[in-house]
């Protein structure tokens, strides 16, 4: 089996402008959009992978870098076996540097090729399912204590028990107020934390954290930089859950061992996708860390991969998914569904990723390779 031909296209995607204390201070707002890849070959199997690039205020990427990332190295994965994803990957990081968000794409539509290959599901091809299913998070958006509360009562009612609360973008006393109102309503088996994302100076940290430490609420993430965060962790002795401040495998090493990664959020454009990610999952059931694996947004192409790969991994170990299907995005005929806060893979789920594409959702394309007019 060879590769014949790369196809991408974008799919917009909707996410809440309110969600984090971005929203009210960001004068760009730049159109959020789903990278889909498309990878044919001459066996007549199609794999699919996607990648959504984060806005640029939030982590230093953009959308067109994926398109271009993934055209440059196109012709180092024409011709070749896609299902030696390990080979074609090294070449791709050796003529690569970063473009994690166009590694993604590529990684996960090899993989998913993979699978279709050998006709198994991509967790079976990863050694098999652990788990039955895995909890699924529900993102409770900036607002009042009370809307807060509210907004989380709303989420537990439908079978959800992880929660992460915004914080931010107001007066620190806001910030306390929140905490107090939230940590005054968990239940014993329910899971919460708390992020800022990133808007916090270490000395409004300390202050904040130190108003609540009695009640040792997890704190994500609450300043810009890993050492700006270790500096608080280290000061206030509470819960750290790291996000975008892991950024590669020696960080999330170096985070375990220095103790300010209580829980680990991992995300694939931030590591190069599926195959950085196995890595890391590896690492941190070994190390013991409860992992988050996610990327920024995207389709039920997304959640299908993280899925697969959360469900390869003890129950214990894996903290939470982001349920990424939109209402009304129909790019996939048969996404998963969230029941009772928890997502799961069917008893016998399709060959790779297992995902049926409607590709009238996906318009005309934004780029071929080799381009239809090439020789």
């Amino acid at each position: 089996m060879k590769v014949t031909r790369i196809t991408l296209y974008t799919v917009p995607l909707e996410v809440e402008a309110n969600l984090t204390r971005y929203g009210a201070s960001q004068i760009i707002h730049p159109r959020l959009e789903c990278l889909v890849v498309r990878i044919d070959t001459d066996a007549g199997l199609i794999g699919w992978g996607e990648s959504s690039s984060a806005p640029p205020y939030y982590l230093p990427e953009v959308s067109s870098g994926a398109r271009d990332g993934i055209l440059h190295v196109a012709p180092l994965i024409l011709g070749e076996d896609p299902t030696q994803v390990r080979a074609l990957y090294h070449k791709v990081e050796r003529a690569l540097r970063g473009h994690g968000n166009a590694k993604t794409a590529l990684d996960m539509a090899l993989w998913d090729l993979a699978g279709k290959g050998v006709q198994r599901p991509l967790c079976d091809l990863w050694g098999g399912r652990i788990s039955s299913s895995v909890p699924v998070f529900a993102v409770v958006p900036i607002g009042t204590p009370e809307e807060s509360a509210d907004a989380m009562m709303a989420y537990r009612a439908v079978g959800y028990g992880r929660f992460q609360i915004k914080l931010a973008g107001r007066a620190t006393e806001d910030d306390i107020a929140m905490i107090r109102k939230i940590m005054a309503i968990v239940l014993p088996q329910e899971r919460v934390w708390f992020d800022p994302n990133r808007a916090w100076l270490v000395d409004d940290a300390i202050r904040v954290i130190s108003a609540v430490r009695e009640l040792a609420p997890m704190i994500e993430n609450p300043c810009d930089s890993y050492e700006e965060c270790r500096i608080v962790a280290k000061r206030t002795a509470v819960p750290f859950m790291l996000d975008e401040s892991l950024d590669t495998v020696g960080r999330f090493i170096d985070a375990v061992r220095e103790g300010i990664a209580d829980v680990a959020s991992l995300k694939l454009n931030s590591f190069g996708g599926l195959s950085k990610l196995r890595l890391l999952c590896d690492l941190g059931v070994e190390l013991g860390v409860p992992m988050r694996i996610e990327n920024y947004a995207g389709t039920g192409i997304l959640l299908a991969a993280v899925t697969h790969l959360a469900q390869t991994l003890p129950e214990r170990n894996v903290f939470g998914l982001y349920d990424y299907v939109v209402p009304g995005q129909k790019l996939v005929r048969n996404p998963l569904s969230v029941v009772g806060g928890c997502v799961g893979l069917a008893g016998e789920p399709g060959p790779g990723l297992g995902v049926e594409i409607d590709e009238h959702a996906l318009g005309a394309p934004i780029a071929v390779f080799p381009s239809p007019s090439a020789p």
